[in-house]
């Protein structure tokens, strides 16, 4: 009984990460903002709301999930390297989807999951 219980919260889990990592790339709903002037790049704001809620969501899900296995007793190395990964894919989305990144780094690339700034086209 214990091992199909099991088995279901894994498969669960595993799908979490993959919604919470696959989400906010799929359905991003992203409020950005540019300032140009004389052609060059001088303020970019970025806020992904779906990364922040999904990751806020991650979050939630591994506390309340993580803190009735320890009451149950049933928290094994499975689980835990499970919940570690749901844990750094929630993170990162919520660093990404703040775009604190872009602001402090000020970094620019084409195409940088939204850690950079946006490069300019200069045609």
């Amino acid at each position: 009984m214990t091992d199909t219980l099991d088995s279901r919260l894994a498969r669960r889990v595993g799908v979490v990460t993959l919604v919470v990592a696959l989400l906010p790339f799929l359905l991003p709903i992203a409020l950005e903002e540019r300032t140009i002037v004389n052609g060059e790049l001088t303020d970019y704001s970025y806020v992904n709301v779906t990364a922040i809620v999904a990751g806020l969501a991650a979050l939630g899900y591994t506390y309340r999930t993580v803190a009735s296995l320890r009451f149950r007793s049933a928290m094994n190395r499975t689980f835990t390297a499970l919940f570690a990964v749901l844990v750094v894919v929630a993170l990162f989305q919520l660093v990404r989807g703040s775009g604190v990144i872009p602001a402090v780094t000020e970094c620019s690339a084409s195409y940088s999951l939204d850690l950079c700034r946006p490069e300019i086209d200069r045609s």
